[in-house]
């Protein structure tokens, strides 16, 4: 039975994913900051699927304190080393101009996504089994340059570089590294976040118009999630895979 933890694991992308490891009949550990969402989550997971071995760990994973907790208390529960990590942590932020973003917002989006990600992983390591897998959560502003994502764009694209060098060395130990780049995902809060603003309503109503396939549902990702996780992905490391519905091609 696998043991699998799940960061940003309470809502979206993070959830669809639980939800697809407890049909697998996984031990999951879903991580988030809000307990009373956290509870929530693990309901919907045992809802789904009587009987499901999932669990909730409440922790920060933006800072040293709480990346430390959250592993520690992982193993410890799990009884063993992890055989996948989903960093699927990350934050609501609407697109804005770069010269609108003050430092602190500045410093905000790069601990959300990139900080966590990075301290998730180099906390993971030491707890991973040989042949385990890590799958990264980014977004298509990594490869695809928007106006109002700047910093947004940097940050994932720092996620992708980050996660193709760590699959160079993890593979010493047979851990794989991927990542998936969802653009507009209908059913999140960041894609409420996005549209609720008229900068970005207008900017991304076209890369809506675009998605010709159909706008992606977090459970799209999540299959995709599940996959590069699976032993049916065990040659593919260190790649970038868009989940987009046609928007873009890259």
């Amino acid at each position: 039975m696998r043991r699998i933890l799940v960061t940003g694991g309470t809502s979206g992308i993070g959830l669809a994913s639980a939800l697809r490891f407890a049909g697998t009949h996984a031990r999951i550990i879903i991580n988030g900051r809000d307990v009373a969402r956290g509870e929530t989550a693990c309901a919907a997971v045992r809802t789904a699927n009587p009987g499901a071995d999932v669990s909730f760990i409440s922790a920060d994973v933006t800072t040293h304190e709480g990346v430390h907790t959250l592993y520690e208390r992982a193993v410890e529960r799990l009884d063993g080393a992890l055989d996948v990590v989903v960093n699927s942590a990350g934050g609501a932020l609407p697109p804005t101009l770069f010269h609108e973003n003050d430092l602190d917002m500045i410093d905000s989006v790069l601990k959300l996504w990139l900080g966590s990600t990075i301290y998730s992983c180099r906390l993971a390591l030491p707890h991973l089994s040989d042949g385990g897998s890590i799958v990264n959560v980014a977004s298509d502003a990594a490869k695809v340059p928007t106006p109002g994502e700047a910093v947004i764009g940097g940050a994932m694209a720092g996620i992708v570089m980050f996660s193709r060098t760590l699959a160079m060395e993890a593979k010493r130990r047979g851990i794989r590294v991927n990542v998936v780049t969802p653009s507009l995902v209908h059913g999140t809060m960041t894609y409420d976040t996005v549209m609720s603003t008229e900068f970005s309503t207008k900017l991304f109503g076209k890369a809506i118009k675009a998605a010709q396939l159909g706008l992606c549902e977090p459970d799209d990702v999540a299959a995709l999630i599940e996959f590069l996780s699976s032993p049916t992905a065990s040659k593919i490391t260190g790649q970038v895979v868009s989940v987009n519905g046609g928007i873009s091609a890259g």
